[in-house]
C-alpha cells in the first residue's frame, strides 16, 4: 500500500485531483466525508458525538431528524476561536479513529490510497499514520474565490473570508513532496495528475 495525502486550501482543487487519481485506480478516503460520517446518527459513533456537540453548542445545532446542521455549527463557531477549539476536541478524535480504520482496511494490499485532507500543514499535529507522499494542490486566491462563488454559491464576501481564514500556502508547501497548481486549464491539471499517478505506480 502507498498512502498519499492530497491537501490544499478551500477552492484550490483537491477534489478535482483526487477524482482524477480515482479514475486511474486510486482508493480515495475523503476527510470531509469521514467527518460527516462520524456525526451521522446512524453511524456507531454518531449518537455519542452528537450528544457532546449539543451539550457544547446547544440543541439548536441539531436538525429535526437528529442530524447535525453543519451551517448552524459554522455560524456559531466560525468567529469564536475558543469555542471552535472545544468543538474540534470533540469531533477530531472520532475522525482520527474512523480514518485510521479506513486506512487499515487497505494494509497488506498494493493499493494506492489517497487521503484527501484539507489544510495539512507543517503545523498540523502528529497523525496516527505516516504518508508516503504529500501532495498540495494550490491556486491563487482570486481563482479560489471565483470557484467558491460559482461552484458553491458563496457571496464574494463570504468566499474571501473563507480563503483568508485559511492563511497562505507557505505552511502547506513546507511539507509537500509534490505541488500541483490548478491555475491553468483543466487539461493541464489532468496532465499533472497523470504524471503523479505514473510516479505512484512506477
Amino acid at each position: 500500500m502507498r498512502l498519499v495525502a492530497v491537501t490544499g486550501g478551500i477552492g484550490a482543487g483537491k477534489s478535482t485531483v483526487s477524482r482524477a487519481l480515482a479514475a486511474r485506480g486510486a482508493q480515495v478516503i475523503d476527510a470531509d466525508a469521514t467527518a460527516r460520517r462520524v456525526v451521522d446518527p446512524n453511524d456507531p459513533r454518531g449518537p455519542r458525538v452528537l450528544a457532546q456537540i449539543a451539550a457544547l453548542l446547544g440543541a439548536e445545532v441539531l436538525a429535526d431528524d437528529g442530524s447535525l446542521d453543519r451551517e448552524r455549527v459554522a455560524a456559531v463557531v466560525f468567529h469564536d476561536e475558543e469555542l471552535r477549539h472545544r468543538y474540534n476536541a470533540i469531533v477530531h478524535p472520532a475522525i482520527m479513529q474512523a480514518t485510521a480504520e479506513e486506512i487499515d482496511a487497505h494494509r497488506g494490499t498494493e493499493a494506492v490510497v489517497v487521503h484527501e485532507i484539507p489544510l495539512l500543514t507543517a503545523d498540523t499535529a502528529a497523525l496516527p499514520w505516516t504518508y508516503d507522499l504529500v501532495v498540495t494542490v494550490e491556486a491563487d486566491a482570486e481563482a479560489r474565490v471565483r470557484r467558491l462563488q460559482d461552484g458553491r454559491g458563496y457571496t464574494r464576501e463570504h468566499a474571501e473570508a473563507r480563503v483568508r481564514a485559511q492563511g497562505g500556502e507557505e505552511r502547506r508547501l513546507a511539507i509537500a513532496d509534490v505541488v500541483i497548481r490548478t491555475d491553468g486549464s483543466p487539461a493541464d491539471t489532468e496532465r499533472r495528475a497523470d504524471e503523479l499517478w505514473r510516479r505512484l505506480t512506477a
